[in-house]
C-alpha cells in the first residue's frame, strides 16, 4: 500500500524515528490498506497515521496487533520481539519532543475525557434537579408575589381611604377652629353688648330715681294746692284727674323698673356662645325675633283690649292693606315709628290717660333705647308739658335712620304663570379679528363640578408662579428679612387660630417680603394649604374667582356666580392676598363668602379700613431700626461698610424713614458710584434718575418702555424684540437688583415715586412713539396662532396700560393701532377666563373707534363681544342693549353674518331671561385669514 503522503517527523528521537520505520515497512509488505489495517486493530485511521509519522507512541498491544496483521506467521515471533526492542528504546529515550504523545498519555486522556462526560453527566442530573427545585421556588415566589401585591393593593386602598379620612378630619378641625374663632368674636361683641346694656340699664336706674324724688315733690306741691282750691268744683275735679294721672304715670314708671330689671336679668344670657342665635335685635328691626320675624304680641284680652277681629274674605287671594294700629301694643308690633305716631294722636285727642295705658302695654315690646323715648315722654306729660314737641323731635330722629328692606312676599304654593328659566350653561368660541358666538350647551357637553387640585398639581403652579418671577441674570435666593421677627410669629399666630389679618405699612416696607416669609410659616396649618393672590387693581369678584381657579381645576370654562357661591364655602385655605385696594362693604363680602379661609392681606395706610363688623385684625409694620438698615445697606453692597458709610448709611436711614425699598436704592447708589466720595443724602430720598444714568443702555430703555405705560414693565421674554437687542432680557434683573422696579403678583412694576422721577428728568419723551410701537407688536402677538390665551393674560396688564395710553392720544394712527390690539387681545383674554381683562379690553378699543367711520366694521364687533360678555355675567339688559347695537351696526356696514351672530345671541338672551349661566365654557377658534 502507499506510505502516507507527509514522511516520519524530523525532529522527533532516532528511536522514534526507527519504531515509525519498523511500522511504515510492515504496512508496505503487507497486502491491505491502511484504513482497512485501522479497521483490523480497532484503531482511528487518523491515529494510526500518527503513529506512522512518529507523532505518537502506540501502546505495546497496538504495536503487536500491528505486526500480528501485517507480517507472515513464520516471522511473526522476531518481528514480535523486535518491535518490542524497539517501543522500549523510544520509551526510554530521554529528550522526546513534546509533541510526541505516548498511548499511555492517550488513554489517560480518554479515561479523563470519560470521567469528565460522567461528571457532566451527574451535574446535567443535578441540573435538572435544581431546575425543577428552581422553579418550585419560583412558583412560591410567584404566589408571594401575588399576595403581597394583593396586600400591597389593599394597603394603599387602605392609605387612600385613610388619607381621605385624614382630610376630611382636618377639614373639620379647620371647620371647628373657625368656627371657635367667631364664635369668640360673638363672645366679645357680646360681652361689650353687655357692658353697655349695664351702663344703660344703670343710668336709666338713676333717671328713676330722679323721677321718683320729682313725683314725690309734685304730690307735695298737689296737696298743699288742693286745700287753697277746695271750693272750686272744676278747678277740684281737674286736680283730681291730675292726681290720679299722676299715680297712673307712678305706676307706668315703676312697670318700666321691672322690665329694665328683667332685661338687665336676660343680659346674662348674652355672653353664651353655644348657638348661633343673634344677641338683641339688629338695629334695623329692633324688636325681630332670631328668624327675622316680630315676637308674639301679648294676649290684649287679658289687658282689657278688644280682641281683633276676623279677617274678612278676600276676593282673588289678595291681600288688603292692613288696619292702622288701634293700640300700642299693637304699634309696637309694626314698629317704633307706628308707636311714637299712635302717642301723638293720643296726645292731640287729649287722652292723657289712655296715652298712658297704651305706652305701659308697649314697654315689653321695645328695646333699651325704646323704653328711654317712652320714659322720656311719660316724663314730659307728668311734668304737665306739651309733649308734642317731643314726638316730632324723635319722630324726624328715626326717620333719618335707614330704613330696614321689606321682607320678600311670602312663597305661594299655586303654580306660577310663568315658569323660572333654567341655569344650563351656554358655550363661548371666541377668535382673534372676529365676532365670536355664544350657544345653548348640552347637558352631556356641560362641564361637571370641579374637582380640586391634587398636591402635586398645586406645587407645580407654585414653581410656575416662582418661575415667571425668576429673571434672567438675577440670584433665585429669596430677599432677607431683616427686624420683622416679632411681626412674622404674630402674624403666624392669628392665622393658626383661624383669623383674618391685615397688614398695613407704606410702600416699600417689605410687606411682600414679609407675606413669603409667613406664608413659607403657614403652609401645613389649612387644608388646602396656601394660596397667594395678588390684589393690585383688582376687586373683591375678580378675588374670588382667581381664589377658586387656585383650589379646583376648571378645565377651560368659566363657573357662574351661583356655582362660586357653593364651591367657595368648601375652601380651607389660608389666602395672602398682596397689594389689597378696596375695603368696606366689599371686603365684608369677599369674607362673608369664604367663610373657611383665613386671609392675610397687606395693604397701604391710604386703602379703605374693614368694617367694624369685619373682624379683621390690624398689624401696623414698623420701619426698620438704624441697625437693620445698616445690614441691609451691607447686604446690597455685598460686603462691610466703612465708616464714613456707616455714617451716610445712619443719615440714609433718617432721610428715608427707615423704608426697605430705600435702603436697597441706597446699597445701588454705592454699588454704582464711579468716584470716591459718598451720594449726598437727598440722592438716597430720590435715587431713580442719578441710578438710571449709571445703568446700561437696554436698562435705560426699559425704564422709558415702563414710563410709556405708567409703570407697567413688559415680561422679559417680549424685550428682545421690543428693543431689537437680544440679551436686553437681563436688563429686569439690573432694574431689580437696584430697587427700581418691585413685583406685583407674577410681573413687575416700576417702584413707588419711580415714574414722576424719571419723567422730570425727560424719561417720557417719545411715549406715543413707543406705545405705537409696542402696541402693534402686542397686536401681532395677541394675534399669533401658536400663543396661548394664558400667555395674553399675563401680558394683560401691560396690554390695558398700553390701550390705555394709545386711547388718550387723540392721533388716528394711535386709534387704529387700539383698535387692532383690542380685537388681536380680547379673544385670547376672554378664552383665558380673565373676563374683567376682557371687558376692559372691549371698552378700550370701542372708545379708540368711536366716530371713526373707517372702523365702524369694528366697533361693531367689539359692541358685540360686549353683549356676550354682559349675556355670559347674566346682565340681560346691558346684553340685550349692546347686542341690537351690534345687529344695526353690522347691518349698516353689510355684515350679514355679522348681523346674524347678533340674532342668534338675542334669541338665546329672550330664551334665557337673562339668567346668570351655571358655568360658560370656553373655546378658542382659530384666527380668521387676512
Amino acid at each position: 500500500m502507499p506510505r502516507p503522503k507527509s514522511g516520519i517527523r524530523r525532529d522527533v528521537s532516532a528511536e522514534m524515528r526507527a519504531l515509525a520505520q519498523f511500522l511504515r515497512d510492515c504496512v508496505d509488505e503487507c497486502g491491505i490498506t491502511q484504513k482497512e489495517l485501522a479497521l483490523t486493530i480497532k484503531v482511528s485511521e487518523q491515529r494510526l497515521s500518527e503513529f506512522m509519522r512518529g507523532e505518537v507512541l502506540p501502546l505495546p498491544d497496538v504495536v503487536k496487533r500491528i505486526v500480528a496483521e501485517t507480517v507472515p506467521t513464520a516471522r511473526r515471533p522476531m518481528m514480535t520481539r523486535r518491535a518490542e526492542r524497539l517501543h522500549g528504546a523510544a520509551e526510554a529515550a530521554p529528550h522526546a519532543p513534546a509533541l510526541v504523545r505516548s498511548a499511555r498519555q492517550v488513554e489517560t486522556l480518554l479515561a479523563q475525557k470519560e470521567r469528565l462526560f460522567q461528571d457532566l453527566d451527574a451535574l446535567r442530573r443535578d441540573g435538572a434537579l435544581l431546575v425543577a427545585f428552581l422553579m418550585r421556588m419560583i412558583a412560591r415566589l410567584d404566589r408571594q408575589l401575588r399576595d403581597l401585591t394583593a396586600e400591597r393593593d389593599d394597603l394603599r386602598r387602605d392609605r387612600t381611604a385613610y388619607s381621605a379620612e385624614l382630610d376630611a378630619l382636618g377639614r373639620e378641625l379647620w371647620r371647628t377652629k373657625q368656627q371657635r374663632e367667631r364664635a369668640g368674636q360673638k363672645l366679645e361683641t357680646a360681652q361689650e353688648q353687655r357692658a353697655e346694656a349695664e351702663q344703660r340699664c344703670v343710668a336709666a336706674q338713676l333717671e328713676i330715681e330722679e323721677l321718683q324724688a320729682e313725683l314725690a315733690k309734685l304730690r307735695a306741691e298737689q296737696g298743699a294746692t288742693a286745700g287753697e282750691a277746695a271750693d272750686g268744683t272744676r278747678s277740684t275735679s281737674r286736680q283730681d284727674g291730675v292726681t290720679e294721672l299722676s299715680d297712673d304715670i307712678d305706676d307706668a314708671l315703676s312697670k318700666i323698673d321691672t322690665v329694665l330689671h328683667t332685661q338687665a336679668e336676660n343680659i346674662q344670657r348674652l355672653s353664651e356662645p353655644e348657638d348661633d342665635t343673634p344677641s338683641g335685635y339688629p338695629p334695623d328691626n329692633p324688636a325681630a325675633g332670631d328668624d327675622g320675624s316680630r315676637p308674639d304680641r301679648p294676649d290684649r284680652t287679658a289687658r282689657g283690649a278688644e280682641p281683633d277681629s276676623a279677617p274678612e274674605d278676600r276676593a282673588d287671594g289678595a291681600e288688603a292693606a292692613p288696619p292702622p294700629p288701634t293700640t300700642a301694643a299693637e304699634a309696637a308690633g309694626c314698629g317704633p315709628l307706628h308707636v311714637l305716631r299712635f302717642a301723638d294722636t293720643l296726645w292731640r285727642d287729649g287722652q292723657h290717660a289712655t296715652l298712658v295705658a297704651q305706652l305701659e302695654r308697649a314697654v315689653v315690646l321695645q328695646t333699651p333705647e325704646e323704653i328711654e323715648t317712652t320714659r322720656g315722654l311719660l316724663k314730659g306729660l307728668k311734668d304737665g308739658h306739651d309733649i308734642h314737641s317731643l314726638l316730632e323731635s324723635v319722630l324726624t330722629r328715626h326717620s333719618r335712620r335707614p330704613r330696614t328692606p321689606a321682607p320678600p312676599p311670602p312663597e305661594s304654593s299655586e303654580p306660577t304663570t310663568r315658569p323660572p328659566a333654567p341655569a344650563g350653561f351656554v358655550a363661548l368660541t371666541v377668535a382673534p379679528h372676529t365676532c365670536g358666538t355664544v350657544r345653548p350647551c348640552p347637558i352631556e357637553e356641560a362641564p361637571d363640578t370641579p374637582p380640586r387640585h391634587s398636591t402635586a398639581v398645586r406645587a407645580l403652579l407654585d414653581r410656575h408662579r416662582a418661575d415667571t418671577l425668576l429673571l434672567p441674570g438675577s440670584s433665585p435666593a429669596r430677599p432677607p428679612m431683616l427686624d420683622r421677627q416679632d411681626e412674622r410669629e404674630r402674624l403666624v399666630r392669628v392665622l393658626a387660630r383661624g383669623r383674618s389679618v391685615r397688614l398695613t405699612g407704606a410702600r416699600g416696607s417689605g410687606r411682600t417680603t414679609l407675606l413669603d416669609w409667613v406664608a413659607t410659616d403657614c403652609s401645613g396649618i389649612a387644608p388646602d394649604g396656601v394660596v397667594r393672590l395678588s390684589g393690585h387693581g383688582k376687586d373683591a369678584p375678580e378675588l374670588l374667582y382667581e381664589l377658586c381657579a387656585a383650589v379646583f381645576d376648571l378645565k377651560g370654562h368659566r363657573i357662574g356666580r351661583a356655582r362660586l357661591d357653593k364651591l367657595l364655602p368648601e375652601i380651607g385655605a389660608i389666602v395672602v392676598v398682596d397689594d389689597l385696594g378696596f375695603g368696606g362693604a366689599e371686603l365684608d363680602a369677599l369674607l362673608d363668602a369664604t367663610p373657611e379661609c383665613a386671609f392675610l392681606f397687606s395693604a397701604t395706610p391710604h386703602t379703605p379700613e374693614p368694617s367694624g363688623d369685619a373682624y379683621v385684625q390690624e398689624v401696623h409694620l414698623s420701619p426698620l431700626g438704624p441697625e437693620a438698615g445698616r445690614e441691609l445697606l451691607s447686604l446690597s453692597v455685598g460686603r462691610e461698610l466703612t465708616e464714613n458709610e456707616g455714617y451716610w448709611a445712619t443719615d440714609v436711614w433718617f432721610v428715608t424713614e427707615g423704608l426697605p425699598l430705600s435702603h436697597v436704592q441706597a446699597g445701588a447708589l454705592l454699588r454704582y458710584r464711579t468716584h470716591t466720595s459718598l451720594p449726598r443724602v437727598a440722592h438716597a430720598a430720590a435715587p431713580a434718575a442719578l441710578l438710571a444714568s449709571w445703568l446700561s443702555e437696554d436698562a435705560r430703555e426699559v425704564l422709558r418702555l415702563a414710563v410709556a405705560l405708567g409703570g407697567e414693565v413688559p415680561h422679559h421674554w417680549h424685550l428682545p424684540v421690543l428693543l431689537g437687542r437680544p440679551h436686553s432680557d437681563t436688563a429686569v434683573a439690573e432694574l431689580a437688583q437696584c430697587g427700581l422696579v418691585t413685583a406685583a403678583g407674577a410681573r413687575y412694576r416700576l417702584a413707588d415715586g419711580v415714574v414722576a422721577q424719571l419723567e422730570a428728568e425727560g424719561y417720557g419723551v417719545g411715549a406715543i412713539d413707543r406705545l405705537r410701537s409696542i402696541g402693534e407688536y402686542y397686536a401681532w402677538y395677541a394675534g399669533h396662532a401658536e400663543v396661548t390665551s394664558h400667555h395674553v393674560a399675563l401680558e394683560a396688564p401691560a396690554v390695558l396700560a398700553t390701550l390705555a395710553g394709545l386711547g388718550a392720544s387723540a392721533g388716528l394712527p394711535c386709534a387704529v393701532t387700539a383698535v387692532q390690539l383690542a380685537r388681536a387681545a380680547s379673544a385670547k383674554l376672554a378664552a383665558a377666563g380673565a373676563w374683567d381683562a376682557w371687558g376692559r379690553a372691549l371698552n378700550h378699543g370701542l372708545h379708540a373707534a368711536h366716530g371713526r367711520r373707517e372702523a365702524a366694521a369694528d366697533a361693531a364687533c367689539l359692541r358685540h363681544e360686549l353683549g356676550l360678555l354682559a349675556l355670559c355675567r347674566g346682565d340681560g339688559d346691558a346684553a340685550r342693549a349692546a347686542l341690537s347695537a351690534a345687529v344695526d351696526a353690522h347691518t349698516s356696514v353689510s355684515d350679514a353674518e355679522g348681523a346674524e351672530r347678533g340674532r342668534r345671541a338675542l334669541r338665546l338672551l329672550s330664551d334665557r331671561r337673562a339668567t346668570e349661566p351655571v358655568a360658560t365654557r370656553l373655546h378658542l377658534a382659530a384666527p380668521a385669514p387676512a
